[in-house]
């Protein structure tokens, strides 16, 4: 494990070496739980983390998912999770050549991990991982083969699913799919 903590902080300086990122005083995370675990969570939200330590805003998207994953019974130790950017930068808002480094920096840290499943935190990173268009109604909440022996499922940013539930009524039913697709990822785990 020494090794690859050394290669997740070249990583990290690599990362920090990006166009978007190196003149930004933003710190880089490269994301908080457990890197052993055998679940990565990859969203495109700053707020799913601050530190390496599970520290989160109180009321944040990443608090949220913290919570809901207790709730099914995914442990932090089972889970990482990560964002495309490792820094308050939205993906979508980036440069080409940016998104296409980071993309390599997150494949770099998914081989190094190795997780069992992929949990997909939106359409957008769905897209990214699956390298094609993602009918996200028709295929949210499905485990499917990814790569090699790692699996992938895309659900609701977790954001979305937050804001969902805050806002109640019809769009409440987000958010109970979202925790829908939470026990599905633990029964996933349980039975790979």
């Amino acid at each position: 494990m020494e090794e690859v903590q050394k290669l997740l902080e070249e990583l990290k300086f690599e990362i920090g070496t990006t166009d978007a990122l190196r003149d930004s005083k933003e710190k880089i995370v490269l994301g908080t739980g457990n890197f052993a675990g055998e679940v990565l969570f990859v969203g495109d939200d700053f707020n799913l983390y601050i530190d390496e330590n599970f520290k989160v805003k109180s009321g944040s998207s990443g608090e949220f998912l913290m919570k809901l994953c207790d709730i099914v019974g995914l442990l932090p130790e089972t889970y990482y999770i990560t964002t495309l950017t490792k820094s308050e930068k939205k993906y979508r808002e980036l440069e080409e050549r940016d998104k296409r480094d980071l993309k390599e920096y997150l494949m770099v840290q998914i081989s190094l991990m190795n997780p069992k499943i992929i949990v997909a935190l939106g359409q957008d990173v769905a897209e990214l991982l699956l390298e094609r268009e993602f009918k996200f109604l028709q295929e949210k909440g499905k485990v499917i083969d990814w790569r090699g022996n790692i699996k992938l499922m895309a659900t609701y940013d977790a954001n979305f699913a937050k804001k969902s539930r805050d806002d109640g009524g019809k769009r409440a039913k987000v958010a109970v799919e979202f925790w829908g697709d939470l026990k599905t990822i633990k029964n996933a785990i349980e039975e790979i």
